[in-house]
C-alpha cells in the first residue's frame, strides 16, 4: 500500500500532483445523487473526502460500476498556478447509473441536525484501480430537502508505489 501522510500529500500538492473536485446542490427526502469517474492507466488514490448536508441524515455508497450523461464536475489542482491544467481523472455530476450490485464501501450518519463526515487521507485513503468505472451515491435520508456538498483531494499514484 503506498504510504500517504500529512508531509507527503503537502509535498505533492506542492508539486502540482492532487486534484480537488467539489459539488453543491440540493436534493429532497429518500432522493439520490450520483457521481462517477473511470480511472486511466495507473491507479488512483482518493485522499481527503468531506461530506456536508443541512439534512439529519446521509447515506454515501461506492459501486464498481458503468455510468452514462452527467456533467463534468469541477476540479482544480491543489497548486494554483496550475488551476487551468486537464485533470488525470475527469468526475461526472449527476450521471445515470448502470446496475449497481452491492457496494463496495460507504456509511450511514443521522443526527438531529446537519451532519458533516471527513475521511482523512492520511488514514483513510482509497486506491482506486486503474481502467475501473465507479459510481458514487449519496442518498438524503432526512425527511425534507436540504443542501449537500462533497469535496475530494486526489492523486495518480506514483510508478514507483506498488
Amino acid at each position: 500500500m503506498p504510504q500517504v501522510t500529512a508531509e507527503e500529500t503537502f509535498e505533492l500538492a506542492k508539486l502540482g500532483r492532487i486534484w480537488r473536485v467539489s459539488h453543491r446542490w440540493a436534493m429532497g427526502a429518500a432522493a439520490t445523487f450520483h457521481f462517477g469517474f473511470v480511472v486511466g492507466e495507473r491507479d488512483m488514490i482518493a485522499l481527503s473526502r468531506e461530506y456536508f448536508t443541512l439534512s439529519t441524515a446521509l447515506k454515501v455508497e461506492l459501486f464498481q460500476a458503468s455510468w452514462s450523461g452527467g456533467s463534468v464536475a469541477k476540479t482544480i489542482n491543489r497548486r494554483l498556478e496550475f488551476k487551468d491544467q486537464a485533470p488525470p481523472i475527469q468526475w461526472y455530476q449527476g450521471v445515470t447509473p448502470g446496475a449497481l450490485g452491492e457496494s463496495i464501501t460507504g456509511f450511514d450518519i443521522e443526527s438531529s441536525g446537519p451532519n458533516r463526515v471527513g475521511k482523512d487521507g492520511d488514514k483513510e485513503p482509497f486506491i482506486h484501480t486503474a481502467m475501473t468505472s465507479y459510481v458514487l451515491r449519496v442518498t438524503n435520508t432526512g425527511a425534507s430537502e436540504q443542501t449537500f456538498s462533497f469535496a475530494a483531494d486526489y492523486r495518480i499514484k506514483n510508478p514507483w508505489e506498488y
